[in-house]
């Protein structure tokens, strides 16, 4: 998720376990900790766009990292802080607790999170909230708040925070299980409509767990249609979106393409320009007009960057325009709740 709920989390995290003994200092290093495992961004500036792709939540947010990073860091804070008496072994729990959170709130998004790292880079997702969420880290925030301005009523404190992590640990449930019901409503309508599919995916259309996405599929066409829970009817109106599959044929041994295609898990379509280039679109993360009316540019984009000999060596990535004037906020405001 964002770097702010990741930092909130942590300090949350971090109030939790060692509030008690260390005070402030607690949130502190939560909200450090809870930083560490994205600064895998680091390399960017030195390595190309597929690198950067493919290293993006990868080893460091694998379980193994977890497992491997904990003592380290355990060790080296309590060396650091040795005055307060800890112990290693309590900070390598407290490293562990913020390492793993960090990575079960990254899981439920659609971007992915290669966990089984480095024996598998599958990026696996649950789909299931959207990558900034504030039903999920005002909670969070509001409680950790709480326990750093209240010190004077330390007890006060202290239970609002953990009222904020149950809150939002409740979201995330919530999330998963509201997908269940959202699934099965894509599913169904679209096999009563085109007899059979390929692959589906559903997942939030943001900010929240009320309107969401799917997209479906079906030999060389993607097919969405978007969904509000609030909606009396489940017949949902899929719009289809070819891949152009043969725009990308002459680059399918490439790198960039087998990044691309890696990443997005097929749910693509791509574009010939008029000046020759081919741009690579990741349906999955919507359009700037949240799907709401005809002419939304997507907003994952990226251009195919050939070499001397025609092959796709990497990509370069193409700014969405964000099209967020009041007219599509006010669809998308009312489209949640199914008007």
């Amino acid at each position: 998720m964002d770097s702010i709920t990741q930092i909130t989390l942590g300090a949350a995290v971090g109030e939790t376990l060692l509030g008690k003994k260390i005070g402030y200092k607690a949130a502190a290093w939560g909200a450090v900790l809870g930083t560490i495992p994205d600064l895998d961004i680091v390399v960017n500036p030195f390595v190309d766009a597929v690198t950067e792709l493919y290293y993006h939540r990868n080893i460091t947010h694998s379980i193994l990292f977890v497992l491997a990073a904990s003592p380290l860091f355990g060790w080296a804070i309590d060396t650091i802080n040795s005055r307060h008496e800890v112990g290693w072994k309590q900070w390598t729990k407290f490293s562990f607790w913020i390492f793993l959170t960090h990575i079960l709130i990254d899981l439920p998004t659609t971007y992915g999170t290669q966990v089984l790292q480095p024996f598998s880079d599958t990026p696996y997702t649950l789909d299931s909230i959207f990558i900034i969420d504030p039903l999920f880290t005002t909670p969070l925030f509001l409680g950790i708040l709480s326990a750093l301005v209240l010190r004077r009523k330390r007890s006060l404190g202290s239970s609002l925070n953990k009222a904020g992590i149950t809150l939002a640990a409740l979201y995330m449930i919530w999330g998963l299980a509201i997908k269940s019901h959202v699934h099965s409503a894509f599913k169904a309508s679209f096999l009563n409509q085109y007899g059979y599919y390929d692959t589906i995916k559903t997942t939030p259309n943001g900010p929240a767990t009320f309107l969401w996405s799917g997209y479906i599929i079906k030999e060389d066409t993607v097919y969405h249609a978007i969904y509000s829970i609030f909606d009396d009817s489940t017949d949902l109106t899929f719009r289809a979106i070819s891949r152009n599959s043969q725009l990308l044929e002459p680059y399918k041994n490439d790198r960039a393409y087998r990044a691309l295609v890696w990443f997005s898990r097929s749910f693509y379509t791509a574009e010939l320009t008029e000046n020759g280039d081919i741009l690579f679109y990741d349906l999955r993360f919507g359009r700037d007009d949240f799907w709401l009316t005809e002419s939304g540019g997507y907003v994952w984009g990226n251009k195919l960057i050939l070499d001397e000999q025609g092959t796709a060596y990497t990509f370069e990535q193409t700014l969405p325009s964000f099209d967020i004037r009041a007219r599509n906020l006010r669809l998308f405001w009312n489209r949640i709740w199914s008007k």
